[in-house]
């Protein structure tokens, strides 16, 4: 019985993560799930949703995050100053940090901001109120992150806010439909979404960059999301049935769909291989081997979820051939934590248990 609880307890962490900023309206505002992540857009139809719209109608909006206001203006054409495109109307973008890496929060379409340039605010903080100034329908908060870059035009640099934020009490899942079409629709049963306030959600679609500014998340790697979902066990199925995964979700979990695997990459087709650590879980040491087949300047380091950096295992130039390192968990409690190999041509992470 021991061993099955223990078992139980690894393949219960080793697939779910936790969310990492806090929710920019009221608890009970919800995403209007009828224009999610990556979606087409309305006038747009061959580029995608970069953000997502939060049904604040005239209603407080307050910081995600700890950080300092990096812009505050007015914007009703496709440019200004390079920071947006698309008629954001009055909008804010507040940077901040994860996993040691700027981020940029954007929030669109305010009636009115609260806050000035240079301000410095913390999460929770009420920084405006939600409007429908700009390229806007209807009062709404569009609510968007961009990694690395504040910019318009920098590939790759949205990331999806459900896998960010989350209702309380809620979950979310994510997770890969391999070689999907773009916009492939993914269907969830039995229904997943709270009911009220939810009144539009009925399926999600992949995002498989049609969109060139579109990315996936720097650790999950997905091609679809689903937010706020109640906890609860779920069938989702795509592509008539080839793509069925069973997954339960709890409140405060962000749940990986699909099942982890252990195949390292070819190095006869990529440049380097990050291999899985072994032992793992492990107690208080495992091994981590990374490949190269050329040289590079590469840097290998260790995250706990929240993105905190807690080691830095390998950082400079290494030659062609295999690279191991021992980790030493000893100071750290039981949990998932990342590993992350990167240089200026990839970045791939794995995570790993520490079991004590």
């Amino acid at each position: 019985m021991k061993n099955i609880l223990l078992l139980l307890l690894i393949c219960s962490v080793s697939y779910s993560q936790t969310f990492r900023i806090s929710r920019p309206v009221k608890d009970n505002i919800p995403v209007n799930a009828s224009y999610l992540y990556g979606e087409p857009r309305y006038q747009d139809p061959q580029n995608g949703h970069r953000g997502i719209d939060i049904a604040a109608r005239w209603d407080s909006v307050y910081s995600a995050t700890d950080g300092l206001v990096y812009f505050v203006g007015y914007n009703p054409n496709d440019t200004i100053n390079g920071y947006e495109a698309g008629g954001a109307g009055n909008y804010i973008v507040i940077k901040s940090r994860w996993m040691n890496k700027d981020i940029y929060i954007y929030y669109m379409h305010l009636q009115k901001p609260l806050i000035a340039q240079n301000d410095s605010v913390k999460a929770g903080n009420k920084i405006a109120i939600s409007g429908n100034t700009g390229n806007s329908t209807g009062a709404h908060l569009h609510f968007e992150i961009r990694m690395n870059y504040a910019g318009f035009n920098y590939a790759r640099t949205r990331r999806n806010p459900e896998l960010w934020i989350v209702m309380s009490g809620k979950g979310a899942i994510y997770g890969k439909v391999p070689n999907a079409p773009n916009t492939t629709r993914v269907d969830i049963s039995p229904d997943p979404k709270p009911r009220p306030p939810y009144t539009t959600y009925g399926y999600s679609l992949t995002y498989n960059f049609a969109d060139a500014y579109i990315g996936t998340d720097d650790i999950y790697g997905e091609n679809y999301a689903i937010g706020d979902v109640k906890p609860g066990t779920y069938t989702i199925t795509a592509l008539n049935g080839a793509y069925r995964r069973v997954v339960t979700v709890h409140a405060g979990e962000v749940v990986n769909a699909d099942p982890v695997t252990y195949v390292n990459e070819n190095l006869n087709n990529l440049s380097f291989s990050l291999e899985q650590n072994y032992p793992n879980p492990f107690n208080p040491y495992t091994y981590i081997v990374f490949s190269l087949k050329e040289g590079a300047n590469v840097k290998l380091k260790v995250y706990d979820v929240l993105g905190k950096e807690v080691d830095v295992l390998a950082e400079g130039y290494f030659n062609p051939g295999k690279q191991e390192f021992l980790f030493d968990g000893s100071q750290l409690s039981s949990g998932i934590y990342f590993y992350r190999l990167e240089s200026d041509k990839f970045s791939v992470s794995k995570k790993m248990v520490i079991l004590k």
